[in-house]
């Protein structure tokens, strides 16, 4: 394993292969796909075994949500754009550019306040 891990190599890699973060992805499902794509990433990224990537790949998505989560909160609180949080992570705008795909379609929260 190399000293100096490239989070942005490591997350073009990762986008490459939507089966594994998209979950409309039609491969998403499908586990030999998945451990297709898996091992293909591990080749490049340096970090030894599988579990280490999956490891590296649920550290990211977690730190991700996260602060997808400070966002969001920080929207609701109903202090004005100015105050809305902006994440400090260096890769988070490169991140959210492809993972931002698996909230498209949710459903935002609702509310009871009539609008006018």
């Amino acid at each position: 394993m190399s000293d100096t891990f490239d989070i942005y190599k490591f997350l073009e890699d990762y986008q490459r292969f939507p089966c594994l973060w998209l979950k409309s992805d039609p491969d998403f499902k499908l586990r030999h796909k998945r451990d297709a794509a898996e091992e293909i990433i591990l080749e490049s990224s340096g970090l030894g075994t599988i579990k280490n990537l999956r490891l590296k790949i649920r550290s990211i998505r977690c730190t991700y949500n996260q602060e997808v989560t400070k966002i969001n909160k920080s929207k609701s609180t109903g202090s004005g754009t100015a105050n809305v949080y902006v994440p400090k992570l260096q890769w988070f705008e490169y991140a959210d550019n492809f993972l931002k795909k698996n909230n498209d379609g949710v459903k935002q929260s609702e509310t009871n306040l009539v609008s006018f």
